[in-house]
């Protein structure tokens, strides 16, 4: 196919929109195309254009494809630019049904009323061309006399010998359809290369054919045109893939690939396939709706070989929902038995087959996913293949099967495979540690949706493991603190992975979501984030951060005092509080207090507050950073006595509040700026502006000059305000929480 006949190299991901667009020009062309030229008032070649450029990008539905084969065969005033120009973009979306080839065949031949022979010659290179994406090959054959008795049309006879060599069997092979060939090739001559190999396949399943060889070099059929072919598969697998993601909703109605050639990795697991169906029963491939499914659950026969499941999706729903034991078995023994000769070439160093591992333990990870069970099988290669690896092979896939373990004694799952797997991945970099944090933080989630499917009745077996797995990742979290913010390794380079601070706080955040279902049931017990993390994300320059850990605490602080007022967790023994310690509730408190210090109360490091902690700075040290902030201040005033300083006043309490901090005093001074415009509007220029960092005394002395008049209390509530129409809720939804006076306002 030349450049010229393809509108645009790409593909269509809308495919809704282009198929709506391409039924109106269909309908246009078919009210067109019987129209004679000189009485149309619409232009057929552009409209022929627009369908080319539809069909290329998005592919042809099946009624549609109909519809245009129909406009080609039938009697119409189409110029042969135009008919070519469609034939050649008839690229169909689904497989070609055989009534739209019978029509085809049909259309062959000579006769007034049959199309052109140019138009004929392309029909026929079409069929070759869409032979593979047929809906039944077989249907050709079944029209094999008619195809063979059109080879006197000259015009015809080069596409018809390649597409009848296709379909030819031996059945087919006849002494008067030998005499007619014979004929041909001699009225022929030498040029009739074609029909010489035609004729060679029929010597193939009648040996006694005599071909003279003379000046005559051996032929072979060649695709008409591979890349034609190439764009209909990619239209095909994109239109299955549109299918089945809309089919997951429901997960009943499986798209299944049929005749498209499947990767030499993706034959190591078959498709659904059940050869054998007693009578009575029913196979998976055909259950079409749920319907079908919930009739003959009990009637299904099982496939030939289990571990189809691995990638069915209506397989797997019946894993679930039957409990086939034997099913079970025959599944276990298939992975059992791969997983070990992969594990004997790595006992052997033999090189290991990296992309069919993969595979295999990327199916076994979405089949965990949808079932919630990982096979007996899986979990027994990990525990012996995690001491081996290398960390980095199929690292995905490995880190998705961890992700399914289920709930246990966490010392058990601590030696079998977290310790395996933390030596692996863990090296000096800091991605190292974002990834395994991530790892635990989906972990740790699907434990808690576990607990929660369980009910409310408090049991040591159910929250403790999950305790001890929280504590052990706020370890690894804390550890990760260590490394500088701005460092980048290689391995960060070739594989991105979050900052250390955002994969901290995304793990408490995932966290306060699994706690907010804490008042409500009592598998789920509320820790509190270590001291050194919390404080150390609290002087992060970063608005972004700072707002998700006071998100953080606000969902925390809810959860606490929902849980100690909860009736779900009362005890006839002991009371609500006992559930948690008082020490553990002070030192939260504390979190809170501090943060309200930093930035609302411009008590920055107060311990004098109850329930502060003053950020667990001691007190020696506190006093040093008074003292060179005096020292700071009193340099300042003794520049600005000499002209040669600003009038900033620094004090050691406000340098953490909304105004001062280095994350939020731009924001501060945008957000005032706002409001002075909001006021004063912009046409004012003589009235004062603010200069100066907002603090209490430098709005009143604003107000005497006869600048924007506000109230500290109203600033600060404005400023939240501004934070959230910018995305940072955290700083307000804590603030709101806390702070009596914000609690009347709300």
């Amino acid at each position: 196919m030349s450049d010229s006949d393809r509108p645009e190299d790409n593909i269509s991901s809308d495919g809704q929109d282009f198929q709506t667009e391409l039924r109106d020009s269909v309908e246009l062309l078919e009210a067109t195309a019987p129209v004679p030229p000189k009485q149309r008032q619409t232009s057929v070649a552009n409209v022929a254009k627009d369908i080319a450029s539809y069909a290329y990008r998005g592919g042809i539905p099946s009624d549609i494809l109909s519809r245009l084969i129909d406009v080609l065969t039938r009697p119409n005033h189409l110029d042969q630019t135009t008919i070519t120009t469609l034939v050649k973009n008839l690229y169909p979306l689904d497989k070609v049904s055989s009534d739209v080839v019978t029509r085809v065949v049909c259309s062959l031949g000579p006769g007034k009323a049959k199309p052109s022979p140019a138009t004929q010659v392309s029909l026929v290179r079409w069929l070759l061309l869409v032979y593979e994406y047929l809906e039944d090959q077989s249907h050709l054959a079944k029209l094999y006399s008619v195809l063979f008795n059109l080879l006197d049309m000259i015009s015809l006879r080069r596409s018809l010998c390649h597409l009848l060599s296709l379909i030819t069997r031996r059945r087919h092979v006849k002494p008067y359809r030998i005499q007619f060939l014979m004929e041909l090739l001699r009225n022929g001559g030498e040029e009739e290369k074609e029909l010489l190999g035609f004729l060679r396949v029929y010597k193939n399943y009648y040996p006694d054919i005599v071909i003279g060889e003379t000046g005559r070099s051996r032929f072979f059929f060649k695709h008409p045109d591979p890349e034609w072919t190439s764009h209909v598969q990619k239209l095909q697998e994109r239109n299955r893939e549109r299918a089945l993601a809309a089919s997951m909703a429901s997960g009943f109605q499986v798209v299944r690939r049929g005749g498209v050639k499947r990767s030499k990795v993706e034959a190591i697991i078959p498709e659904v396939q059940t050869s054998r169906v007693h009578s009575g029963h029913t196979s998976l491939e055909e259950l079409r709706s749920v319907t079908d499914f919930v009739e003959r659950m009990e009637k299904i026969d099982l496939p030939n070989q289990m571990v189809s499941v691995l990638t069915d999706r209506l397989a797997q729903k019946y894993m679930v929902l039957v409990e086939n034991k034997d099913a079970k078995e025959r599944l276990e023994d298939w992975l059992e038995g791969f997983f070990k000769d992969e594990l004997d070439r790595v006992w052997l160093n033999v090189p290991e087959e990296a992309e069919a591992l993969g595979y295999v333990l990327d199916a076994a990870a979405n089949y965990a996913r949808a079932t919630k069970r990982i096979p007996n099988a899986v979990t027994s290669f990990l525990r012996r293949y995690l001491r081996l690896w290398d960390g980095r092979s199929n690292r995905r896939e490995i880190l998705d099967l961890l992700q399914c373990l289920p709930r246990g004694p966490f010392d058990t799952l601590r030696k079998d495979y977290l310790e395996p797997l933390e030596n692996a991945v863990l090296d000096h970099s800091p991605a190292s540690r974002s990834i395994l944090l991530d790892f635990y933080t989906e972990l740790i989630r699907q434990w808690g949706l576990s607990l929660r499917a369980e009910g409310h009745v408090p049991s040591s077996k159910g929250y403790t493991p999950l305790i001890s797995l929280i504590t052990h990742a706020e370890r690894l979290a804390l550890s990760a603190l260590e490394f500088p913010s701005m460092t980048e390794d290689a391995s960060s380079r070739r594989d991105p992975v979050e900052p250390i601070p955002t994969a901290i706080l995304h793990f408490y955040a995932s966290l306060s979501e699994l706690y907010s279902h804490a008042a409500g049931n009592g598998q789920i017990r509320l820790t509190i984030p270590l001291s050194p993390t919390v404080y150390n994300l609290a002087f992060r320059p970063n608005l972004a951060q700072i707002s998700l850990l006071c998100g953080v605490l606000a969902t925390y602080k809810t959860a606490f005092e929902q849980s100690l007022t909860s009736p779900t967790l009362q005890s006839p023994v002991k009371s609500v509080g006992a559930f948690y310690a008082s020490d553990m509730v002070g030192r939260f408190n504390g979190y809170v207090m501090d943060l309200c210090n930093l930035l609302w109360r411009n008590r920055a490091l107060n311990s004098e507050d109850p329930n502060a902690l003053g950020c667990l700075l001691p007190a020696n040290t506190r006093t040093a950073l008074h003292e060179f902030t005096a020292e700071v201040v009193a340099e300042k005033q003794k520049k600005r006595l000499s002209g040669s300083a600003d009038g900033f006043q620094y004090s050691l309490p406000l340098m953490f509040s909304l105004s001062h901090n280095v994350a939020l005093a731009a924001h501060s001074a945008a957000c005032f700026a706002a409001f002075e415009e909001e006021v004063l509007g912009r046409d004012d220029v003589d009235a004062p502006r603010l200069s100066k960092p907002v603090t209490q005394k430098n709005l009143t002395a604003l107000e005497k000059q006869g600048g924007a008049k506000i109230s500290w209390q109203d600033y600060r509530i404005r400023m939240l305000e501004w934070l959230d129409q910018r995305g940072s809720f955290g700083i307000g939804k804590l603030m709101r929480s806390t702070m009596k006076a914000l609690r009347k306002d709300t």
